[in-house]
């Protein structure tokens, strides 16, 4: 495969500093953000105090939790039972998907005007906001329109000719997430599988174990998502319906295909946020906007 940005995919064999540099993009994806609110995530600082301060406290919170693994699993069955349910939040959700409105991280709102000026469709960055739960990440993307219409597009194009979409971003296979789940965009191909080599098509593709899936096709088998390219993934990438109003804003209503990975149904499992967010500015800054 050709190599991109190294912001999203590196050499598997990690070094400490890039454990390191890993450690704070995952922090960095999983800063709280109340439902809805879309944000560049790019690779933090490593140079800045506060990153590394970050990255410190959570390797230390690590060996924290293998100790107290290995103590409870000398006590006994019951101790083990005991500090798992005291580790594990209690199972929470909502009973049907919201309606949700897609907002930038000023507070400004996502439409099919604006969307172009945003997100360019040539690059590997990644635009993540959490639908329907905290704490579940999905992808928003801006798919050229040359390769044809995503599946369940049912809007657009934008003035150039785009088509958002967004798609869980947690692997199907194993559930990895960014950055070892990333999108390489029309100026990248992948090698093997089934796909057209030569159609230089955006794609996801995931380096733990090399799963890939298409956003331009739905898999019928699995009742939608985005279609598998490449294994060892057997289920789809859930895909979150868009939908736009008159003005072309841009919202969150359903999603489609398998629940998302480590979940029964992607109801449950995660804490319900502030539903809408508000339109007001809402202190959540990008990465490359933290000090």
């Amino acid at each position: 495969m050709t190599e991109g940005p190294p912001c999203w995919h590196s050499n598997l064999a990690l070094d400490e500093p890039g454990f390191d540099a890993r450690l704070a993009l995952y922090l960095e994806l999983h800063r709280p953000a109340p439902p809805g609110v879309v944000r560049r995530v790019a690779p933090p600082d490593m140079n800045s105090p506060k990153v590394q301060e970050e990255v410190d406290e959570s390797k230390r919170n690590i060996l924290k939790l293998m100790a107290i693994g290995g103590l409870a699993a000398v006590a006994g069955g019951g101790a083990v039972g005991a500090a798992l349910q005291y580790i594990q939040p209690p199972m929470q959700g909502l009973s049907s998907f919201p309606r949700v409105q897609l907002l930038f991280a000023d507070g400004t709102p996502v439409q099919l005007g604006n969307i172009d000026s945003h997100i360019d469709p040539t690059k590997t960055d990644m635009y993540i906001f959490q639908y329907p739960l905290q704490g579940e990440p999905n992808v928003l993307l801006n798919l050229a329109g040359k390769y044809g219409t995503p599946p369940n597009a049912k809007y657009g194009p934008t003035p150039q000719g785009n088509y958002p979409v967004a798609f869980s971003v947690i692997c199907q296979h194993l559930g990895c997430i960014p950055p070892f789940l990333s999108y390489y965009p029309e100026s990248d191909v992948l090698q093997g599988g089934t796909w057209d080599k030569n159609s230089g098509a955006p794609y996801m593709h995931c380096i733990c174990h090399g799963s890939s899936y298409n956003p331009y096709a739905a898999d019928t088998a699995n009742g939608g998502g985005a279609a598998i390219l490449t294994g060892p993934t057997v289920l789809p990438l859930p895909q979150v319906l868009l939908e736009a109003d008159s003005s072309g804003n841009l919202f969150a209503t359903n999603e489609v295909g398998p629940a998302v990975k480590g979940h029964f149904t992607t109801l449950l499992g995660g804490t319900p946020g502030p539903i809408p967010a508000s339109l007001s500015a809402l202190q959540v800054p990008s990465s490359d906007q933290r000090p």
